[in-house]
């Protein structure tokens, strides 16, 4: 592998977290996630800047007509151009598999759904109605120095919880909502008034 093609290679990782998408596998990072920091994504727009600039210099150092091509690299997974929506057969086809996080509980309904028309709700969606709701409040933990969706007393008794989780990144940690059935029972039949802002 040349020089430039490691520098592609790192340059496609780069968009892929300043995009929150996991840089190996393109799909989206976890809630809570080191790699979803606003400091973390702002650096690596940084960092993209340097490299599209170090790609044209060495195109327009070697003479190369295309010194522009650095432009062109894209992310490994495409732009989803879909809008937002949810499947209405969703509501009978869910089955709960488990307690899990709202991203993961996220793919498991829409893996329910008959087609791919809709793109799917984003977890801040979901865990933003919930706040309002007051299923869950902001929230910062000194130890670790992160924001989180703290459970209250209402969210317990929904089936909401708190986890704090081991990031492999640089051991750093942070908290995550757990999703149990009476809280994603309760999330899918109020989908239609999650996506459109209104109380339940």
């Amino acid at each position: 592998m040349t020089q430039k093609d490691q520098i592609e290679t790192a340059l496609n990782h780069v968009i892929n977290i300043a995009m929150g998408l996991d840089p190996l596998t393109g799909e989206e990072t976890e809630e809570g996630s080191i790699l979803n920091r606003p400091e973390v994504i702002r650096t690596m727009f940084t960092v993209k800047e340097v490299l599209q600039e170090k790609l044209t210099f060495e195109a327009l150092s070697t003479g190369s007509t295309a010194p522009a091509q650095s432009a062109s690299i894209t992310p490994k997974k495409p732009r989803d151009t879909r809008e937002v929506g949810f499947p209405p057969e969703i509501v009978d086809n869910f089955k709960f598999k488990g307690k899990t996080t709202v991203t993961h509980f996220i793919k498991d309904m829409y893996a329910c759904a008959e087609t791919d028309e809709f793109k799917p709700v984003k977890a801040a969606t979901i865990l933003n109605w919930l706040v309002l709701e007051g299923y869950l409040e902001e929230a910062y933990d000194k130890e670790l120095e992160v924001n989180y969706k703290s459970v209250t007393e209402k969210g317990a008794e929904l089936g909401l919880s708190n986890r704090r989780v081991e990031s492999g990144l640089g051991g750093r940690s942070y908290i995550s909502v757990m999703f149990g059935r009476e809280a994603q029972l309760y999330v899918v039949n109020n989908m239609d008034k999650i996506l459109n802002g209104e109380a339940a």
